[in-house]
């Protein structure tokens, strides 16, 4: 059985980040625990999802990575049209 997230206790980089309501202040993994939370406590639902990530090689090079559960490609790009929509809105 995967493990439960919804009473894993918040590390003190989710609350700096929930008190500041600045996404400098999230890391990635408090980022990543706080959706499990949310998805475990049955706060969200998600029936689709894409994870993207930069990260900073050794050489100095830098590299964009995704995951995604999706049910097809279509869902993929208006998942991620959407979510720059309302970044951009925000």
């Amino acid at each position: 059985m995967p493990e439960d997230f919804s009473d894993h206790p918040k590390t003190l980089g989710q609350h700096r980040a929930e008190r500041s309501q600045l996404c400098c202040d999230w890391e990635p993994r408090d980022a990543l625990l706080e959706l499990l939370g949310r998805i475990d406590r049955g706060e969200i639902k998600p029936d689709a999802m894409v994870i993207c990530w930069r990260q900073i090689n050794p050489d100095g090079s830098q590299g964009g990575h995704f995951l995604q559960a999706t049910p097809d490609m279509m869902v993929t790009l208006g998942l991620l049209s959407l979510t720059a929509f309302k970044m951009q809105a925000a």
